[in-house]
C-alpha cells in the first residue's frame, strides 16, 4: 500500500481548517489595542462577515470560490478576536472595575488557601455599593483575607467586604515570576486585601446546595482526608496528593526544584498520564467482569463517567482536560470499532479546549502538555523504527525512552523560552519516576475506595517507601554535577528558528526530502549567529542591580560569570530575594556569588565600593558621608538629606521601597527642586544598570 502524502495527511484533519486561524489569531489577539467600543465594532464585523460569507456559498462561480474561502478565514479570525477578549475588563461595560464603589459582594469560586495568617482565593463579584446603592456587577478578583482565627471559608460562601480595588502589579525585576500574566489567564486582573472587621459572611446556603464544582472540591477533601491517615510524613502526603489530584501547594520547595530541575515536574501535575494509569486500571478492573450481550454498552458508559469524574476532582486544567478528550475518543473507537486518529483527536481536545477557555493558549502548561503529546504521536514511531526489539523487556525499555525523547524534542526549545533551563539527566529520572509514581497511583486509587483499614495501612506504608525512594533518586540525579543545563531565556526569533529547525529535520527524515534537511541546516545555522552575538554582547558586560524586594534592599554587581550580593535579608537562600530576584543572580553569577549581609533592623548607613563607582546607603541623617556617585535612600529619611547631599554629591539618587509612597513623592519633588537625579523604586521596577558606568 502506497505511503499517504504530507498533504493528504493533512486533508485527512478537516478539524485544520478551523483550528488553524483560530489559534493564530488567539495567539495575535493580546497584542491588539482593545476597549468596550473597538469590542463592538469587532463583534459587528464577525456578524457582516458571516452573513457576507454565507451568501458567497449560496453563489456559483468564482465568487463562491474565492470569496467563501477568504470570508471564512476572516471570519474564523475575528470569532477568535471576540473569544479571546469575551471577559475582559476592558470590553465588559459593568465590570466592578469601572466602579469607584466602598464595598463589594463577592461569592467564593476557588477552594481557600491559608498561609499562616492569610487567606487567599478568587471571587467573582457579584455587586457593588456605591454611596449606598447596590449595583450588580461582573468579573473576577484575587482576595487575601487577614483573620487570626481558623478558616471557616468555604466554595460557595458570599461575603460582604470592604476595601481598596488595586491592579495585580506587573514583575519589579527582571526574570522575576510575571504573576499578573498569569492570571490574566482567568480574567483575574485586581486584588483586595481586607484586615478583620471589612469583611463579613453573609450567605453560605449555596455552600449546601448542589453545585458540581462544591461536590468535586467535597470530594478531593474526601479522598485526601482518608490518604492522610495513612501516611505518617506530612511531605510525603503532600506528593501523594500532588500525584493523584494535581494538589501541589503543600510540596516543600525543595523537593518541587528537584523534580523541577531533573525534568520531572509533570508528574505532580495530573495530566495524560494520570488520566491513562485511571483508564488502564478500571480497563483492567472491567476486563475480568464477564459482561452480559445486553450491558456490552456498559463498560463504556463507567468508564467514560470514571474518567471524566476524575478530571473534574483533579481541576479540569487543560493537560488531564486534553488527556480526557484524547481517551473518550479512544473509547468510542474501541467500542464502535472504528480507526482512531490520534493527531486529530489532538486537535480537536486543543480546540475544544480553546472554545472555552481562550486564554488558555497563553498558559505555559496547555502549551507544553499539547507539544508533549504532538511529540509522541509524531516522534515515537521514529524511534521505533530506529530501534526494533522483540523481547518484551527492552520493548517495554525503548518504549518508555521513545516516550520521554520525543516529547522532550518538542518541549524543549520552548522550556528555554520560558525557564532558560534543561534538564540533563531527563532520561534517566524519567525512569526512575515513572514506575514509582505509576504504583504510587495504583496503589492511591486502591486506597480511596477500600474500606478495609488494615490493608489501607499495609498499602500506605508502600505508598510511602515509594514516594521516600523516588524523591531520594529525584534529589541524588539533582546534586550531580552539570545536571542542569541554564542559560539566559531564548528570544522569540530564537524560538522560531528552533522549532523551524526540529520540523524541517523530522519532515525530511520521514518524507526523504532532501530541501528540508537544508532548510533545517540554515535554521541552525541563524541560530549559532545569533547566539554568538549574543554571548559576544555579554561577554565582557558588566551589570549592576538595585532589586525591588519592597522594605528590603538587595543589590548586586555582576562581571565575567560572577557577582556579588549586598542585602538586608539574612541569606542568598531567603523566599522573598529567591522570588524577586533569585533566577537572574543565578543566572548571572554562574561562577560563584558572594553574598554581604546588611544589618536591615537597624538605622545604619553603609558606604560600598563596587569597580564601577562608590555606592552610600543612607538611613539615618547623623554624622558625615564621603563622596559616592549613587545613594539609596531608606527608612523614610528626608530631613537632613539635603546636607547629605552636599557633602556626597551623587549623580544618582534611588529611593529604594522601604520608603512609604507619600515620603518617596515628597522627598522626589525636594530632590526635583535641588536638580538632582533621582528613581523612585516604590511599585516600580528595579533599577538595572549595563554597560556604561555611574
Amino acid at each position: 500500500m502506497k505511503e499517504l502524502s504530507f498533504q493528504q495527511r493533512l486533508e485527512r484533519i478537516p478539524i485544520l481548517k478551523l483550528a488553524g486561524p483560530y489559534i493564530m489569531m488567539l495567539l495575535l489577539a493580546s497584542g491588539l489595542p482593545m476597549s468596550i467600543q473597538r469590542y463592538q465594532y469587532v463583534q459587528q464585523a464577525l456578524v457582516v462577515m458571516t452573513l457576507l460569507t454565507i451568501c458567497c456559498y449560496l453563489l456559483k462561480g468564482s465568487i463562491r470560490k474565492y470569496g467563501y474561502t477568504c470570508g471564512y478565514y476572516m471570519s474564523v479570525a475575528l470569532f477568535g478576536i471576540c473569544q479571546f477578549w469575551r471577559h475582559d475588563p476592558l470590553t465588559v461595560s459593568n465590570h466592578f472595575a469601572h466602579l469607584k464603589a466602598d464595598s463589594y459582594v463577592v461569592k467564593i469560586i476557588e477552594e481557600p488557601k491559608v498561609k499562616g495568617d492569610i487567606i487567599r482565593f478568587s471571587a467573582a463579584v457579584v455587586g457593588a455599593y456605591r454611596k449606598g446603592e447596590f449595583v450588580a456587577t461582573t468579573g473576577v478578583l484575587m482576595l487575601s483575607l487577614k483573620s487570626s482565627g481558623k478558616n471557616t471559608l468555604q466554595f460557595g460562601d458570599s461575603l460582604w467586604l470592604k476595601g481598596s480595588v488595586k491592579e495585580i502589579a506587573p514583575p519589579l525585576n527582571p526574570m522575576e515570576f510575571d504573576y499578573r500574566k498569569y492570571l490574566r489567564r482567568y480574567h483575574i486582573q485586581h486584588e483586595i486585601f481586607a484586615v478583620g472587621g471589612h469583611y463579613k459572611i453573609i450567605n453560605t446556603k449555596e455552600t449546601r446546595a448542589f453545585s458540581l464544582i462544591g461536590l468535586a472540591l467535597q470530594a478531593r477533601r474526601y479522598f485526601l482526608d482518608k490518604l492522610r491517615k495513612h501516611l505518617k510524613e506530612y511531605e510525603n502526603f503532600a506528593i501523594a496528593s500532588a500525584l493523584l489530584y494535581g494538589s501541589r501547594s503543600d510540596i516543600s520547595a525543595e523537593s518541587i526544584q528537584a523534580f523541577t530541575n531533573t525534568g520531572t515536574i509533570h508528574v505532580l501535575s495530573v495530566s495524560g498520564m494520570h488520566v491513562a494509569v485511571l483508564f488502564g486500571f478500571l480497563s483492567l478492573i472491567f476486563k475480568r467482569i464477564a459482561w452480559p450481550p445486553y450491558l456490552r454498552w456498559l463498560p463504556l458508559i463507567l468508564l467514560w463517567s470514571m474518567i471524566w469524574i476524575y478530571a473534574f476532582i483533579a481541576g479540569l486544567d487543560p493537560p488531564i482536560t486534553r488527556a480526557a478528550i484524547m481517551i473518550s475518543f479512544v473509547l468510542c473507537s474501541q467500542h464502535f470499532k472504528r480507526s482512531f486518529s490520534s493527531l486529530n483527536s489532538l486537535i480537536i481536545a486543543a480546540v475544544l479546549i480553546l472554545l472555552l477557555v481562550p486564554r488558555a493558549i497563553t498558559d505555559v502548561g496547555f502549551q507544553l502538555s499539547f507539544l508533549a503529546v504532538l511529540g509522541m504521536i509524531v516522534c515515537s514511531p521514529l524511534v521505533d523504527g530506529l530501534l526494533p526489539v522483540k523481547k518484551p523487556v527492552l520493548r517495554l525499555l525503548r518504549d518508555t525512552l521513545a516516550v520521554s525523547i520525543a516529547a522532550q524534542v518538542l518541549t524543549t526549545p520552548l522550556s528555554l523560552y520560558y525557564f532558560g533551563q534543561f534538564p540533563t539527566y531527563f532520561l534517566i529520572a524519567n525512569l526512575l519516576v515513572d514506575f514509582p509514581s505509576t504504583l504510587v497511583m495504583y496503589l492511591g486509587f486502591v486506597m480511596t475506595i477500600n474500606p478495609i483499614q488494615g490493608l489501607n495501612d499495609f498499602m500506605g506504608f508502600l505508598l510511602e517507601h515509594l514516594i521516600s525512594f523516588m524523591v531520594y533518586c529525584l534529589k541524588f540525579i539533582d546534586h550531580l554535577a552539570f545536571s542542569t543545563i541554564k542559560i539566559a531565556p531564548m528570544g522569540l526569533g530564537l524560538l522560531f528558528l528552533a522549532y523551524g529547525a526540529v520540523f524541517s529535520f523530522l519532515y525530511a527524515f520521514q518524507w526523504k526530502d532532501k530541501r528540508y534537511v537544508w532548510l533545517g541546516g540554515c535554521c541552525v545555522l541563524g541560530m549559532f549567529l545569533i547566539s554568538g552575538q549574543k554571548w559576544l554582547e555579554n561577554k565582557y558586560a558588566e551589570r549592576f542591580r538595585v532589586y525591588n524586594t519592597k522594605r528590603e534592599l538587595t543589590m548586586a554587581y555582576f562581571k565575567d560569570g560572577r557577582g556579588i550580593v549586598y542585602s538586608t535579608f539574612d541569606s542568598l537562600q531567603a523566599g522573598d530575594l529567591q522570588y524577586a530576584c533569585g533566577r537572574e543572580i543565578q543566572l548571572l553569577a554562574k561562577e560563584g556569588v558572594e553574598f554581604v549581609a546588611l544589618n536591615g533592623r537597624e538605622r545604619e548607613n553603609y558606604l560600598v565600593t563596587l569597580p564601577l563607582g562608590k555606592i552610600a546607603i543612607l538611613s539615618h541623617a547623623k554624622g558625615t558621608m564621603p563622596r559616592a556617585d549613587l545613594v539609596i535612600v531608606r527608612k523614610n529619611l528626608r530631613y537632613g538629606l539635603p546636607r547629605l547631599l552636599k557633602q556626597i554629591k551623587p549623580k544618582l539618587v534611588i529611593l529604594d521601597g522601604s520608603n512609604s509612597m507619600k515620603q518617596s513623592l515628597q522627598t522626589k519633588r525636594m530632590l526635583d527642586s535641588l536638580g538632582v537625579q533621582n528613581y523612585l523604586m516604590k511599585d516600580n521596577f528595579a533599577y538595572v544598570w549595563d554597560k556604561e558606568n555611574l
